[in-house]
């Protein structure tokens, strides 16, 4: 698998159709506060693999939910991009210093009030992931070629704070991937589908 760092380099150089950035606003409340998320990929047996969480019980947002490593911006982030990998050191013992940035993806504001901006990097394998505790209850490894199967993804109606939401939902191994995790996975799995800008 030579090379993927460039390709998924070209797939990310790619312009988005205008879309708003909050589809619906119901149910957020106060100020949207800027967050950002690491989407780490790194290579295991010849396969391409993303990597994410599973968030404990006792974390203040989005409890036993799977995500990507991230959080909220600290005023000594210089920008976003530092967040995303500061937070991916703290949650997991990625190394800020080894990522290497590959792309963006669109932003994504979620129904608890975070705009959060996602950021695909590379990290190198094998690493040693170290969970936080208390905030970190594992860590998942998913192979790229088992989310791009249709099969793995449907929409689901989820209850949140009473009321239905329509999320996508991806399953893996008894795991479901739901709301802005499964919307920004989706817009992975779209990048990493298409061919790149430029080419035949």
């Amino acid at each position: 698998m030579s090379g993927w760092i460039e390709d998924v380099r070209r797939r990310l150089a790619r312009t988005w159709p205008e879309r708003p950035i909050l589809e619906d606003k119901t149910g957020v409340e106060g100020d949207v506060r800027q967050a950002a998320v690491l989407i780490p990929l790194y290579v295991r047996d010849r396969q391409l693999f993303v990597l994410f969480t599973k968030r404990t019980e006792t974390v203040e947002h989005h409890k036993g939910q799977i995500s990507f490593p991230g959080g909220v911006k600290e005023d000594a982030d210089q920008t976003l991009w530092h967040t995303a990998i500061r937070e991916a050191e703290e949650e997991v013992g990625i190394a800020a210093s080894g990522v290497k940035i590959l792309g963006a993806l669109p932003k994504v504001v979620t129904v608890t009030g975070f705009e959060i901006s996602p950021f695909v990097g590379a990290i190198p394998y094998p690493c040693e992931w170290k969970p936080a505790g208390g905030e970190v209850e594992a860590v998942l490894e998913i192979p790229v070629s088992f989310l791009m199967d249709p099969r793995a993804v449907e929409y689901r109606n989820v209850t949140w704070k009473g009321r239905p939401v329509k999320t996508l939902v991806y399953h893996y191994s008894g795991h479901a991937i739901w709301g802005a995790t499964a919307h920004i996975l989706a817009d992975l799995m779209e990048v990493l589908q298409t061919e790149p800008s430029g080419s035949n």
